[in-house]
């Protein structure tokens, strides 16, 4: 488990992150990493084998937003489209790996004996999950006048989320449907994305309060949303106009 921390690390050795309120990005995943673990905990004293799973999924994803806060600078400066796709590789690459080195991942590999079909079904999700996020943060921005607000982000994100979730529901279903025959199931279709958009929100919502009250990556989310970031720097003095004098005689 320590694999997707020394990641976090290596992003932050990147020079757009070479400042020590970077360093913060700690912040939101050691207080997901500490919610997991109690409920963990609790899963296990409940014999709640879905508990515990959606914990730990939810610990992978941490690991997968704050690859995406530390690369936001980078991914700001390539085009909307382009910047879509490699935000939501970035998160389904880094949150992957930490769900492949969670204890979760090895219980469900030994349950399933090792079918191939759960990796690939594992990796459908997390590349899901990707385009979730950073459909809902484009999403999210476009829905701004040039002007950001926390109250409006807060509001916004979870509504979009649930679209995503619903979209790439339907998407999903109607692929499983076709692989295995079956029907279509319309009550997981229902419920299963208001659950999936909350959690989510929950897993995002430390990395938002980090964005709101540290300036360093209060600049990343907007990046993350694509608004124009106001220049801090000084203005130059403007010079004085030289004034022409005309010598006596």
């Amino acid at each position: 488990m320590l694999l997707p921390w020394l990641v976090v690390l290596g992003l932050l050795a990147l020079p757009s992150n070479r400042t020590a309120r970077a360093w913060w990005i700690w912040a939101p995943l050691a207080a997901l990493a500490l919610l997991v673990a109690g409920l963990g905990v609790a899963a296990n004293a409940a014999n709640n084998g879905g508990l515990n799973f959606s914990a730990q999924a939810a610990c992978a994803a941490s690991f997968g937003l704050a690859a995406v806060w530390l690369l936001g600078a980078g991914l700001a400066r390539r085009g909307r489209a382009l910047s879509l796709v490699l935000m939501a590789l970035a998160f389904a690459a880094v949150s992957l790996l930490a769900f492949l080195v969670s204890p979760v991942w090895e219980q469900l590999y030994d349950l399933r004996r090792w079918e191939p079909a759960i990796l690939l079904y594992v990796l459908l999700f997390w590349t899901a999950g990707g385009l979730v996020f950073a459909g809902a943060l484009n999403l999210t921005g476009r829905m701004y006048r040039k002007r950001f607000s926390r109250l409006r982000v807060s509001l916004l994100l979870p509504l979009w989320l649930w679209v995503m979730w619903l979209v790439v529901g339907c998407l999903l279903s109607c692929v499983v449907m076709i692989a295995s025959g079956g029907s279509f199931d319309w009550t997981g279709l229902l419920v299963g994305p208001i659950v999936l958009s909350l959690v989510s929100f929950a897993v995002i919502l430390p990395f938002l309060i980090l964005s709101f009250v540290c300036s360093f990556y209060h600049e990343r989310i907007k990046n993350l949303l694509r608004l124009p970031i106001a220049d801090s720097s000084p203005a130059a003095p403007t010079p004085a106009p030289e004034v022409e004098t005309v010598s006596s005689r």
